[in-house]
């Protein structure tokens, strides 16, 4: 059997016998593992409709692989985003974030980043000091202000809530300090 794939400006002759045949899902056991150890298992390798992924290259399992060839897709081919979204599963809010994030880091962007926080989160230091003196002098400041000016001055960003917290955190610290006690 021989098919013939366009991909943008190359025409690729496929010759394939029925033990290649077409097929949905060509990703094994042991595949599947590895993605989802490497947190690239695709959650809905169904909703991936574009015919290069009935081919045996192309596993729509690999949540990477479909990303990219999104991207191609529609950069390369010129496909419209909105039938790119639809042929590779994606909402077009993904497409466009996506593809941000591939303008930014290159091929990295598609693989997936450690979950959690993703910068400093605690108020610790010089910046939890310039907080209490900042607070001191203005008492009326609220968190949200003080966070501003920790912004301003040390480029750091932290939210309202975490100022909030690091401050009553150091007034619970001091109230705890042993003071000098009286015998009687």
């Amino acid at each position: 059997m021989v098919e013939v794939v366009n991909l943008g400006m190359c025409e690729y002759y496929l010759t394939f016998g029925e033990s290649c045949s077409k097929r949905l899902n060509m990703t094994t056991a042991a595949k599947k593992q590895a993605l989802q150890a490497a947190g690239t298992l695709h959650p809905h390798p169904e909703a991936v409709r574009s015919e290069l992924f009935q081919l045996e290259f192309f596993d729509p399992c690999d949540r990477a692989q479909v990303k990219y060839e999104m991207l191609r897709a529609q950069s390369l081919d010129g496909d419209p985003i909105t039938e790119v979204c639809q042929q590779f599963g994606f909402s077009r809010e993904g497409f466009y974030r996506i593809q941000q994030a591939f303008t930014e880091l290159g091929f990295a962007s598609l693989l997936p980043r450690k979950p959690g926080r993703k910068g400093p989160d605690k108020l610790k230091g010089e910046i939890l000091e310039f907080a209490l003196r900042q607070q001191q002098e203005q008492p009326e400041l609220d968190p949200g202000r003080l966070a501003e000016l920790i912004k301003e001055r040390y480029g750091l960003e932290l939210h309202r809530t975490t100022v909030m917290r690091g401050l009553k955190k150091k007034r619970q610290e001091k109230k705890a300090e042993p003071g000098i006690r009286r015998s009687e």
